[in-house]
C-alpha cells in the first residue's frame, strides 16, 4: 500500500526536544491538565472524585519503542473512576491529591498494569496488534492512548454533554496538540465521528486517502455501507506522522471484526514504512 506524503517544500520545523527530555517537557502539560480539571469543577458533568488523564499507558516503554503509536478518543470515560472505588485504576492518585508531575506520570504509566477498562480498549488493541504494537507488554512496540477533546472524565458521555463541550474543548484541544508535540507519534489511530477530524491543527501533508475498504463483514456478508480506513500525513514536531481514521461505533473500529482490525493495523504500518 503506497501513501507517500506530498512534500510541501516548506522548511521543516525544528525538533522539540533540545531543551529537555520528554518527561521534563510533560511536566507543564501535567499542570495544564490539572488546571483544565479544576476549571471544569463548575460543570455538573465533571466526574468527581476523579483526576485528569493526560494519557493512558507506559510512557517509558512507548518512548523506547521502535514504532511510536498513539490511539485517540474524545475524553476519558466515567468508568475510569468507579463509584465504589474511584481511584482503583490509578492507585498512585489517591484522594484527588497527587499533582506532582513525576508521580502523576507514574500513575498514568501504570494504567494497563493495574485495572484497565479493558472492554473498551480491547477494540483498539486488535488494531494495534496488527500494527505490531500493544497497550500491554510483550509486543514489539508499546502504544499510548490520548483524548483529543479533554483530559476530563464526564457523566454523561461526550455525545450527550451539550454546552459543556465547548468549555472543555477550549482547554483540551490545545493541550492534546502540545502533548503530541512531546510524544512525537509516528502513527496516530483515530476512530471518532468524522467531524472531530476538524480539531486536528497540525500542518497537513497531502489529502486524506483510502488505505483499505472493507466491503464485507467478518462473516463474509456484503456490507450495506462499506467501511473505509483512511489516512493522511501531518507534520508533528518536525516529523511526518501518519494519521489513520475509521468511522466511529460504540467502540473504536467497532464496525470491523477483530481479524479485519488486525488487517487494518498491518496496512497502516505498511503505509507508514512506505511513505516515511
Amino acid at each position: 500500500m503506497s501513501l507517500r506524503p506530498v512534500d510541501s517544500g516548506a522548511p521543516r520545523p525544528s525538533k522539540q526536544h533540545s531543551s529537555g527530555g520528554p518527561k521534563q517537557l510533560l511536566a507543564p502539560l501535567v499542570d495544564q491538565a490539572w488546571q483544565a480539571f479544576d476549571r471544569a469543577g463548575n460543570l455538573p458533568s465533571r466526574v468527581t472524585p476523579a483526576a485528569p488523564i493526560l494519557f493512558f499507558g507506559d510512557l517509558d516503554a512507548y518512548l523506547d519503542s521502535p514504532l511510536r503509536v498513539l490511539t485517540v478518543g474524545l475524553n476519558p470515560s466515567l468508568h475510569e473512576f468507579p463509584s465504589d472505588d474511584a481511584f482503583s485504576r490509578f492507585p498512585l492518585i489517591q484522594d484527588n491529591g497527587e499533582r506532582e508531575p513525576g508521580r502523576y506520570l507514574d500513575a498514568m504509566s501504570a494504567y494497563f498494569r493495574t485495572k484497565p477498562y479493558g472492554g473498551w480498549f480491547s477494540s483498539y488493541e486488535a488494531v494495534l496488534n496488527g500494527a505490531r504494537s500493544s497497550y500491554y507488554a510483550g509486543k514489539r512496540s508499546t502504544a499510548l492512548h490520548t483524548d483529543i477533546c479533554t483530559p476530563v472524565a464526564t457523566d454523561p458521555t461526550w455525545s450527550r454533554l451539550g454546552p459543556d463541550r465547548a468549555e472543555l474543548q477550549a482547554a483540551g484541544v490545545p493541550l492534546w496538540h502540545e502533548l503530541l508535540k512531546v510524544l512525537r507519534p509516528q502513527i496516530v489511530l483515530l476512530s471518532v465521528a468524522k467531524w472531530h477530524l476538524n480539531h486536528i491543527r497540525f500542518q497537513a501533508i497531502g489529502p486524506w486517502q483510502a488505505l483499505r475498504v472493507f466491503d464485507r463483514t467478518g462473516q463474509g456478508d456484503l456490507r450495506k455501507r462499506p467501511y473505509e480506513v483512511r489516512a493522511r500525513w501531518y507534520e508533528v514536531a518536525g516529523e511526518r506522522s501518519l494519521f489513520a481514521w475509521g468511522r466511529a461505533a460504540q467502540k473504536p473500529f467497532g464496525h470491523l471484526a477483530n481479524i479485519q482490525k488486525r488487517e487494518a493495523g498491518a496496512i497502516m504500518v505498511e503505509a507508514y514504512e512506505d511513505g516515511r
